[in-house]
């Protein structure tokens, strides 16, 4: 029986779990709130990042909890609610990475486009989501005597008691690394498709850059120029002008048309050639190559949360007498950023609709016009009536 985690070990750990959950949850609603009401921030590419966003949000109540749920006691609601919460929620980010990269694979070697991918949304819900709601479910009513119930003390919090770790192993991580390993291998692939186009692609391999198939702008500069006619006299005599005296190089009205390139204000690090969008339009599809990109980027967030968690575990089987704290520590803090991991996923690869988002909140309220506004038309404050019709509008408001 391995021994106990020391008090202060366990107020480290609750103290950890609950700030980076706490700063994740922020993050989640940012999320969850801009794809829903802001326009700018509802694409495809943003789509399964706020898909994912429920799984972490509930992830999170789950590193709220934190050793409170074993402190309850084994049977307690607080424990058993803990320990529900936790076998749902913790594979979902590995079937979310599976299922991006199912779409990634049918996006290079199949040609599929964001609307095509879309179809599948509600296919990826039940595997993400309705998969683990099976065993998180069953776990609730099984019970033995010589083991007790399923959900129980896992140092961390309430999950799958020590007393059947081996459902650990065979529910949760056997399917989460499968999962993960098919999605390295389709990665890989589709990696050697990006490198093969690399000098095409360049922007692609930039995660700062927003949008890489946004090439320099090209601007088209037209001046119109025209000599001022003279005013017709009367009774002034007109005389015919010979054909030869007429300057063939004189036009009354020109156009001078210049084409130019302008140069963006950002720095060259977000520059990409212009033969990136020339491939982009000619050979794949802009949306989907984006969508890519993101899954890419969600991937690597992936392994940062379950690396650890897999030594830890991996530690804890070769070692069963002994708990390491360092790790248990490593992966309380690893699984409570999952939503700040994703969120500057989302950020980055959403940088222009953020910008407006914020210039529309730094945005100062308009100022008082000395007008108030009534059912009938609109009133000066003397009292004096107005229409309400637009031009009364218009001298009113000046606009």
């Amino acid at each position: 029986m391995a021994p106990a985690l020391t008090p202060e070990q366990h107020r480290i750990m609750a103290i950890t779990e609950r700030i980076a959950s706490s700063i994740s949850i922020v993050g989640i609603l940012f999320i969850i709130l801009t794809y829903l009401l802001a326009s700018g921030f509802s694409k495809p590419i943003n789509r399964l990042v706020f898909y994912a966003s429920w799984g972490n949000l509930g992830l999170c109540m789950v590193a709220l909890i934190s050793v409170n749920g074993p402190d309850a006691g084994q049977n307690s609601v607080m424990c058993q609610l803990q320990g529900f919460l936790a076998q749902l929620f913790l594979g979902v980010d590995a079937y979310w990475a599976f299922c991006m990269a199912v779409n990634i694979y049918l996006i290079f070697f199949h040609h599929w486009n964001t609307h095509q991918l879309q179809g599948l949304d509600r296919k990826y819900f039940v595997v993400c989501y309705g998969v683990s709601l099976i065993p998180a479910t069953v776990y609730l009513f099984i019970e033995t005597k010589d083991r007790g119930k399923i959900y129980g003390g896992a140092i961390l919090w309430c999950w799958v008691a020590r007393e059947w770790d081996f459902l650990r192993i065979a529910v949760l991580y056997v399917f989460m690394w499968i999962a993960v390993l098919i999605a390295i291998v389709i990665y890989i692939m589709a990696g050697h498709h990006v490198w093969n186009k690399r000098d095409a692609l360049s922007g692609f391999l930039n995660p700062f850059n927003e949008d890489p198939f946004t090439s320099v702008l090209t601007t088209t500069e037209v001046t119109i120029t025209s000599a001022p006619r003279k005013a017709s006299l009367p009774n002034v005599e007109m005389r015919e002008i010979p054909n030869n005296h007429i300057d063939d190089s004189y036009d009354p009205y020109s156009v001078n048309v210049e084409i130019g390139q302008r140069k963006p204000s950002r720095p060259a690090m977000f520059r990409i050639p212009t033969a990136t969008r020339a491939v982009a339009l000619s050979q794949e599809n802009v949306d989907s190559f984006l969508y890519a990109r993101v899954a890419f980027l969600f991937f690597i967030a992936l392994l940062v949360t379950w690396v650890p968690s897999s030594v830890n575990r991996a530690y804890a089987l070769a070692h069963p007498d002994h708990i390491n704290f360092g790790l248990n520590l490593t992966s309380a803090l690893v699984f409570s950023i999952q939503g700040i991991l994703n969120t500057m996923v989302y950020v980055v690869t959403s940088k222009s609709a953020c910008r407006k988002l914020w210039a529309r909140v730094k945005r100062r309220a308009p100022k008082e016009m000395g007008h108030r506004y009534s059912t009938c038309g609109i009133e000066r404050q003397g009292g004096q009536k107005l229409g309400s019709d637009a031009t009364s509008m218009t001298n009113l408001t000046g606009r």
